[in-house]
């Protein structure tokens, strides 16, 4: 099959960050916006299109490993002697995000932006309360936003990955 599907693991600043859920990412980005320039000696249509926005590219999803470990590792914030989480008054981090698929291939952000835009699903009986997250895809200082690596390369060096057990 050659099909990506299945989220196995999200990775943040070299850290599994916990359970998202079962929506997984949802892609959240705009679409470019394109500007038709118009010739009045030209009567059948724009003599060229111009790119005036070149949109972003973004995922959503809702995280529900509400650990304070996790809270620290994914948008910031404290943890206290006690475990107890204080978020931070920026709900954001930057940093390279690995997405790990179920069908083998894994999806790196060189530079992705996560912030936590508010609690999600409620406290009750119905669910478990979430976090829900907005994955920006910027550019890093090499000008690269994402790349998709065949299954089995290591997307920290780019080789083949090494089985430890030979």
């Amino acid at each position: 099959m050659k099909a990506i599907y299945g989220l196995a693991q999200a990775k943040f600043d070299n850290k599994v960050i916990g359970w998202i859920d079962e929506q997984g990412l949802q892609p959240a980005g705009t679409a470019p916006t394109q500007l038709d320039v118009y010739a009045a000696q030209v009567k059948d249509g724009p003599v060229v299109t111009i790119t005036s926005n070149p949109g972003k590219k973004a995922f959503t999803c809702n995280l529900i490993d509400l650990s304070t470990e996790n809270l620290v590792s994914v948008i910031g914030g404290t943890k206290d002697v006690n475990g107890n989480w204080e978020p931070p008054e920026k709900w954001e981090k930057t940093g390279v995000m690995d997405i790990l698929c179920d069908s083998g291939e894994t999806i790196r952000f060189f530079n992705a932006k996560v912030t936590g835009n508010d609690f999600a699903n409620g406290i009750n009986s119905q669910g478990v309360l979430a976090l829900a997250l907005n994955i920006e895809l910027l550019r890093n200082e090499d000008g690269k936003s994402l790349k998709i690596f065949a299954k089995g390369i290591n997307p920290e060096t780019g080789a083949p990955a090494v089985n430890p057990e030979g």
